[in-house]
């Protein structure tokens, strides 16, 4: 890792310094957590990160507006999620919410609802999930329960078709090589 010195004007430093001790890290941890969040933002694509500023933006504007704190009145808060509601909406694509091939999912459930709740629970509880070890294991068990479940079908396909089982390893649509 290299080293690298910077001159901060006195309000900044203060700033890093508050938050450092909010977070319990070093004043160079707090640095390389908000260098790197500020470069996850940029890798975003264009909607998201206009989606984003926009909702950084509602906090002060609803404070503003009803002079409360959305996380300090039950109002504000409502006003703070119909901001939200609406800025999606006016985003959302048109078409079917069905979703073809999920080569990274964890779980089969497609209901987007219940993705939407499962995806705020872990990043709630588990910020750093995204990346975690315990996803990639959930991903790779998704994938094999897939699998499994696919061969599993074949299986039950052969049966009422009257062929046999034991060859539900052979590639799909493929006739068997036969010797000369």
């Amino acid at each position: 890792m290299q080293r690298l010195k910077v001159a901060l004007p006195d309000d900044l430093r203060a700033q890093l310094d508050a938050a450092s001790a909010k977070s319990g890290q070093s004043v160079a941890e707090e640095i390389r957590n908000r260098v790197e969040a500020s470069f996850a933002r940029e890798a975003a694509d264009k909607p998201t990160r206009d989606f984003l500023q926009g909702v950084a933006l509602m906090p002060a504007e609803i404070e503003l507006e009803t002079g409360a704190n959305w996380h300090q009145h039950a109002g504000a808060h409502e006003v703070l999620a119909q901001a939200i509601r609406a800025r999606l909406d006016e985003l959302k694509p048109k078409g079917s919410t069905a979703f073809g091939d999920r080569p990274h999912a964890t779980v089969f459930d497609d209901d987007p609802n219940q993705l939407g709740l499962m995806i705020e629970y872990r990043l709630r509880r588990y910020p750093d999930f995204t990346n975690s070890p315990s996803r990639q294991l959930m991903e790779d068990e998704h994938q094999r329960a897939r699998i499994a479940k696919s061969v599993g079908e074949r299986a039950a396909r052969r049966r009422r078709q009257g062929l046999p089982v034991s060859a539900i390893n052979e590639p799909f649509d493929q006739p068997k090589k036969r010797g000369k």
